[in-house]
C-alpha cells in the first residue's frame, strides 16, 4: 500500500516541480536584470531633459514588438528612433523585454545587450536628441 501511495505522489510532483522552479528561475532573472545598470555613458547626452527621459523608472512589458514600433509602446512613448543604413535586419527584428520598475535607460541597455544592438544618441541641431540603432 505504502509503495502505491509513493507512485501516486510522482506524477504530482513532476507536474507541479518544473512549474515552481520556472517561477523562481523567471523571478531571479527579472531580479537580476533590474539590479544590473548600464555603464555611465550609455545613451549620456548634454541635453537635460533628454537624460531625464531615459532615467524615468518605468514598466517595460514588450512582447514581439517590431524594433521600429517601440516609440508606440508605453514605456518609450515619444522617443525617435533611426535604423542605420536601412539595416533591414534591425528594421524587422522583434524584442521582448518584461521588466518592472526600472530607468528607460536601463531597459534599453537590457535590449542591447540581449539582441547585439549597437544605440547611440544621436543630435541634429534645433531637434531633440533620437536613438540610432545598428547591429554590432
Amino acid at each position: 500500500m505504502t509503495a502505491m501511495t509513493r507512485a501516486s505522489d510522482q506524477p504530482w510532483k513532476a507536474i507541479f516541480l518544473p512549474w515552481i522552479l520556472s517561477l523562481f528561475l523567471l523571478s531571479l532573472i527579472v531580479s537580476c536584470a533590474t539590479t544590473i545598470h548600464p555603464p555611465q555613458a550609455f545613451l549620456q547626452s548634454t541635453d537635460a531633459s533628454w537624460n531625464q527621459w531615459l532615467d524615468t523608472v518605468v514598466d517595460v512589458d514588450v512582447a514581439e514588438v517590431r524594433i521600429a514600433y517601440l516609440p508606440l509602446t508605453d514605456a518609450f512613448m515619444g522617443v525617435k528612433l533611426a535604423i542605420a543604413r536601412a539595416d533591414e535586419q534591425v528594421e524587422s527584428m522583434r524584442v521582448s523585454l518584461h521588466a518592472s520598475q526600472i530607468t528607460r535607460r536601463q531597459a534599453l541597455w537590457l535590449l542591447a545587450k540581449k539582441y547585439d544592438l549597437d544605440m547611440s544618441v544621436e543630435h541634429v541641431p534645433g531637434q531633440p536628441p533620437y536613438i540610432g540603432i545598428a547591429k554590432e
